[in-house]
Parts: structure tokens; sequence; C-alpha cells
């Protein structure tokens, strides 16, 4: 991070110091002058701005970076977090597994944290000291638990968890960030269950991320195109704020390399999904015209990736059992 960016942050801290100094100040000056019955409403309002200052000297200090993954159905979205990870934490299916929200935080310590949510049919608790295949099965016991669950028992809130994990993203990246920057990666769930009161708020959270939503690029059938395209639309709406901080992925795009004339086949298909994707967002949100022309949109296979990542593993045996997986 170069000197003037730690500048701002030390000017917005040092203008923080300054705003409760002077607030102090006032306080102390006006409350002499005021009726004893102002001093309980005196007294609140300065507990709640010292507070909030409080907050932001600490946010300044330690800055929160996150990144939120959403995504079409069946467009690899899960796939394309334990990419970010390096490793396979999150589950995936041919079904959809996406249910309830992951939170991945960056430590050198692995741990998985599964909090405890109204009506929970599953273990919930604290384990440290656990490894990728530990975090993926318990994941998938909880997802699989609450999906096969919550249309009988209503009362079950949608499960929430967190995963603390060296994960590639920030290991590998060149990214320069504030010092004390703390790192994240929310796995949010997919559209069937972005209703859910428990996601709701988790999705609330992330009004000021970057955000990465992923496009399945394998479907071919039109209806079914069309709707993954509302199904964009919607996620967008669902995170809010401007398209201008989010990333679209047209994953699966190697399903192209199968036709004769790929590299036309392929190009053909992203010219035509990123005007679609423009098009359908200018529509439903006029008031980004402007950032919606220049949004990113990038192409990418997460499932080979991922294997070419876990094949590069130093524990030859590691390599070899991952080979055999990609020749399936």
């Amino acid at each position: 991070m170069n000197d003037s960016t730690y500048k701002v942050f030390e000017d917005l801290e040092i203008k923080a110091k300054l705003l409760s100094k002077y607030w102090n100040n006032f306080y102390i000056e006006i409350s002499q002058h005021l009726p004893e019955t102002y001093q309980p409403e005196m007294q609140a309002l300065s507990s709640k701005l010292e507070a909030a200052l409080s907050k932001l000297v600490d946010e300044l200090r330690h800055p929160t970076l996150t990144l939120a993954t959403t995504g079409t159905t069946s467009s690899g979205k899960s796939t394309l977090v334990n990419l970010l990870c390096g490793a396979e934490i999150v589950p995936v299916a041919v079904s959809e597994m996406s249910a309830g929200a992951v939170t991945i935080e960056y430590s050198e310590e692995k741990s998985l944290i599964i909090h405890e949510t109204p009506g929970a049919l599953w273990e919930c608790g604290e384990w440290k000291c656990i490894d990728e295949e530990q975090i993926y099965q318990r994941l998938y016991q909880v997802m699989r638990s609450y999906i096969d669950n919550k249309a009988k028992r209503t009362e079950i809130a949608c499960p929430q968890s967190t995963v603390h994990y060296p994960f590639r993203l920030l290991k590998e990246s060149k990214l320069e960030l504030p010092r004390g920057t703390r790192v994240r990666v929310m796995d949010l769930p997919g559209l069937a269950y972005v209703g859910d009161e428990g996601n709701t708020n988790v999705i609330k959270q992330c009004r000021e991320a970057l955000c990465v939503v992923t496009y399945n690029s394998a479907e071919t059938d039109p209806q079914r195109v069309r709707s993954l395209l509302l199904e964009v639309v919607e996620q967008v709406k669902d995170l809010g704020g401007s398209p201008a901080r989010m990333l679209f992925v047209l994953n699966r795009i190697d399903v192209f390399r199968a036709d004769r004339n790929w590299i036309e086949a392929e190009n053909y298909f992203v010219e035509n999904a990123i005007n679609n994707i423009k098009n359908d967002l200018t529509e439903q949100l006029k008031e980004y015209t402007e950032e919606i022309k220049s949004i990113q949109v990038v192409k990418l296979s997460s499932w080979p990736a991922l294997l070419a990542l876990q094949i590069k593993n130093n524990d030859e045996a590691y390599s070899v059992e991952v080979s055999k997986k990609s020749a399936r």
C-alpha cells in the first residue's frame, strides 16, 4: 500500500479523535447552561457519538475487505469459492447445495463455527485444528439437513457458518492492503434461498462488498438462458449498490471446447451474453445506466482451474489422486 493511501486512513483517524475532543469540550460547556431535565438526553447523545467514533477508529485501524460471491443456478459458484480458497472446503453437488451463507475469514489457523440458528437440526459449535475434508463434510451435512427439512419445518432458519482459513486469494495475491486489514470471502446462498430471513440479514452486510456474480455458460436452452439472465438481474438488485463494484463471471466457459469451431462459438456466446446482461440490467436499474456500460465480465472454468491448482500440490500422492479425478 503506498504512503498516500495510508495517509488517508491516518488523517481520518486524526479527524475522528479531534471531533471527539471538540464534542467533549462542547458537552461540558453546554451542560452547565441546560436544565437538569436535559442531562439524561445529553448523556445518551454523547454516549452514542463516542461509541460511533470508537467504532470508526477501530475500522480505520482494522478495515475489512469483503468479497461476496453469488451466482445463477448450477453456475459453479461454490467451485469458484473453493478456487479462491485453494482447497475444496465448500460443498459442491450436481443438485443445488448452496443453502445458508458461509463466511470464510483469512486466518493462519483453521477452524469452523456453525452458528446457533432457530430450529437447527444439525450440530452447532466450534471446531479448531480442523482439516479441509472435515470442514467440507460438516458443511455438507448442515446444508443437506436444511435442504431436506426446510419445506416440512418452516421454523428452521437457514444455517450460518464461519470458516477461518489461510485462503489462496490473499496468500498468493499481490494486493497491497492497509496494515491490519481483515479479509473475508462470503459465499452467499443461491437465489432459491435469498428470501430466507437469515440470508437476507447476511446479504445486507454485502451492500458495500466487492461482488462476484457467476453465470452458467453451459446452459443452451433458450428459455433457461432467459431465466438465468433474470436471475442475474435479481441477484444484482438483492446485493444492492452499483454494478460498478461487481465482477460478472461467465463460468464453465470450457464447454465450448467440444465444438469444432470452438473459438468462434465461444466468442459469439460471450458477446451475446455480455450484451444481454447489460441490456437487462439497464432496463431494471436505469439509475446505473452509465456504470452498466463499463461492467467487467470475465471468462472462467473454475473446476478445471481448481484441479490444475491441486495437481501442483507438493504432495505427490495427492497430485496423483487429483489427476485421476480430472480424468473422470
